[in-house]
Parts: structure tokens; sequence; C-alpha cells
């Protein structure tokens, strides 16, 4: 199981998938946008040169083809290195997957964020706070730049293998209805909605990793 996460905060997943780790293998990328000082960042913090990286190194991964966890903007990368290298993955799970099109603008998506904030818990931002300093502000808004001029509807449909797509039942940023309708550019995916807002892979890391985990099994 292979784990990327939005906008590399990796504190945000770590609940979620180190109760998967119980029961399976299971990597969290550490993508190199973000982790690398900004002068030697192999990788740029977009969600196109992102999905090559992560399909490219798929291909080496032990034990391939993978179940595919993305959350947030993460999924989008997910989503993209999935068709990209389709072979290595065989079930794809997208968390809380950004943006729906209304929110594709950058005063739309700001206050959607900000419904957000409210809703999560206080601990989740000593979990992420970590990781957005470390990236700081130039690679986030590139990052979010990027998420928001992609779009996953039109790449659903190339997927070949089965999808997951997770809500947050109190999410503004990727509302359940906007993870219903992209489903629907997806033949044969499902659907499911957790409680929490954004973040519920840390708010909500049991259930999270249950649906995660049915997903995986053959």
């Amino acid at each position: 199981m292979v784990w990327i996460p939005g906008l590399g905060a990796v504190g945000a997943l770590l609940p979620s998938a180190r109760r998967c780790a119980e029961h399976t293998a299971c990597h969290l990328l550490d993508v190199p946008g973000f982790a690398a000082p900004a002068e030697r960042a192999p990788t740029p913090p977009l969600v196109g040169p992102l999905a090559d990286l992560v399909a490219n190194w798929l291909t080496g991964v032990p034990g391939s083809p993978v179940v595919l966890v993305g959350h947030s903007t993460g999924a989008q990368v997910a989503l993209r290195a999935a068709v990209r290298n389709p072979d290595r993955v065989r079930a794809l799970v997208l968390l809380g997957m950004t943006f729906p099109p209304r929110l594709r603008r950058a005063a739309p998506m700001l206050r959607a964020a900000a419904g957000t904030a409210v809703r999560e818990p206080v601990r989740l931002l000593g979990a992420v706070l970590p990781d957005y300093l470390r990236a700081g502000p130039l690679r986030l808004t590139r990052y979010l730049d990027s998420a928001r001029g992609d779009h996953p509807e039109d790449v659903l449909p190339q997927v070949g293998c089965p999808v997951l797509l997770v809500a947050g039942a109190r999410d503004p940023l990727a509302p359940p209805a906007w993870i219903e309708e992209a489903a629907m550019h997806a033949p044969g995916s499902r659907t499911v909605t957790l409680p929490g807002a954004h973040g519920f892979p840390y708010s909500a890391p049991e259930a999270t990793a249950a649906v995660v985990l049915r997903a995986a099994r053959p």
C-alpha cells in the first residue's frame, strides 16, 4: 500500500497509515517537492511532475502492483500516477480528492479552506504545521495553483483498476456531493462518506483504515 499526502503533509496521514501497516506493508511518501530544500528539490511541487515521479517510483516497489492511496491534492497525484503506470496499481483510493469546479478559483477555495479549518481538531494543526513550515509558502502556493488547474474528472475515465472515492461528511474543500459527481466519471467506482472534515484520515483513522483495507482486498 502506497500513501501520497496532500500538500506534502505526511503528518495528516500517519494515524491511518499506521493502522493499515498493522495488516500490510505500507509506504508513506515524503514527496520531494517538499522534503528537499527549494534549491535542491528534484521535482517541482506540481501535480503533473509529482505524478510522473510516483508512477516511475512504483516500478521498483517490491510486491507491486499496489493499492495507491492519495489524500486531498495527493489524491490528484495518485489518480494521474495510476493512469501513467496502470500495471503497478491494482486499486486506487482517493481520500477527500480536491477540487470541485467551483473551488478552482482562489477566493472560493480560500473560503472553503477557512470553513474546513474551524471543523478540524486542534491537534491536526500540530501534525501538519511542521510539514507546511518546511515546504514554505511559495511551494505551497505553487502546488495549490497546480491543483486548482487540474481536472480530475477528465482523468477518472482512464483508470482501469477499481476506484474508491472517500469524502468527509463535513468537508467544504471536497464535499460529498463533489465526490459523488467525480465517481460518475469512473465506471464501477464506489463512494464512502466518513465522519469529519477534510482531515478525516487524521481525525477518524480507524474508519479510514477500515475502508482502505477493504478496498485492498482482491
